[in-house]
């Protein structure tokens, strides 16, 4: 950690270290461990103080770590596409893109899964794609890399079931390509501290889309 720019300007009371910790979406990732991170931090804000006489406020942008797994995005099946021999099985959900950006641009991985009325013991390796007809509407990229896909085992999947991706609470709904071939906003539901739920954001009816047409 460099205090050199704190040195040059004697009137600064905070450093802010931004955000950018690590979280842990999928089950072999690991979350940052903020008392490991933090003691070295501590150190230096220690030893510049006793050097310089300045006690120095630390600011930190937690947030992604905070809320990140928070929040799933709750979408159902659409379609159960085989591209045959040598392809793929595709699952194609009524969501995409539109909610969900950072697998098309990142090749970031969310943890996916099926909600359905009946158990399955039967599993495939599926691709999971969104609704936007482009090739990078894409829910399961190989990792870090949107260029490629990826499979995931899932139970034999069937029209109308409901999918949840989950690790979405952050850079989703704030990053999303808005009215991409004119989706309308989704609907937003937060539990409150007794698991009611509540809407706080409603669905965005279509003619709103037009609305500041002139």
């Amino acid at each position: 950690m460099n205090f050199d720019i704190v040195r040059q300007f004697p009137d600064v009371t905070t450093l802010n270290l931004g955000g950018g910790f690590k979280v842990g979406r999928m089950p072999d990732e690991k979350s940052t461990d903020l008392q490991v991170v933090g003691l070295p931090v501590k150190e230096k804000f220690e030893e510049f103080a006793v050097e310089t006489g300045r006690q120095i406020h630390l600011e930190v942008e937690p947030g992604t770590f905070l809320v990140a797994n928070a929040g799933a995005l709750l979408s159902r099946v659409q379609d159960v596409v085989s591209t045959g021999e040598g392809g793929y099985e595709f699952i194609k959900l009524d969501t995409g893109m539109t909610e969900l950006l950072r697998p098309s641009i990142y090749g970031a991985q969310h943890p996916i899964s099926l909600l359905q009325s009946s158990e399955k013991s039967e599993a495939k390796d599926y691709v999971i794609v969104g609704h936007c007809c482009e090739s990078g509407d894409i829910l399961t990229p190989a990792a870090g890399d949107p260029e490629l896909l990826a499979t995931r085992a899932l139970p034999l999947a069937e029209i109308g079931d409901y999918c949840v991706i989950d690790g979405s609470g952050a850079y989703a709904s704030a990053m999303t390509p808005k009215h991409y071939n004119s989706y309308p906003e989704a609907a937003e539901v937060i539990l409150d501290l007794d698991n009611a739920p509540k809407l706080i954001r409603r669905r965005q009816k279509l003619e709103e889309i037009w609305a500041n047409e002139v």
